[in-house]
């Protein structure tokens, strides 16, 4: 009969229970250490958690520059067909009435939505940045 701390060392040493080296047991051994499975197992957490960030933060930026984007080219082509109108009809005149009477003022509302999305998203990321 072998001695009892060299069972358990054998039995660390191929990651099987005692029972497996002495009796005869049909049972297959650990693949690997449970602290080795643990280890890797946090590292491909930490690194999925870190891609699923970065794709966030480059989603808000992207988010943000194309509701700037779309933001600038709204007032430009709210501006573009005030020069068009010879009446108004709002108390904003010419540009208000360019803007606020016509279906500019959903792509001026859809873009400021989009800017606002973009900048939430990226205040949310840049402050709890590593909490998670």
């Amino acid at each position: 009969m072998p001695d009892t701390e060299k069972v358990i060392q054998l039995s660390r040493i191929f990651h099987v229970t005692t029972d497996y080296l002495l009796l005869d047991i049909g049972e297959a051994p650990q693949s690997a250490a449970p602290a080795e499975n643990n280890r890797e197992t946090e590292q491909r957490a930490a690194e999925k958690q870190m891609k699923r960030q970065s794709m966030r933060m480059h989603f808000g930026w992207f988010l943000l520059i194309f509701g700037i984007t779309s933001f600038s080219a709204t007032l430009v082509g709210a501006g573009l067909y005030a020069q068009t109108l010879t009446e108004w009809r709002t108390n904003l005149g010419r540009y208000g009435t360019a803007l606020f009477d016509s279906w500019i003022l959903a792509l001026f509302i859809v873009s400021a939505a989009l800017t606002l999305c973009g900048i939430l998203i990226l205040i949310r990321e840049y402050i709890f940045i590593g909490k998670e």
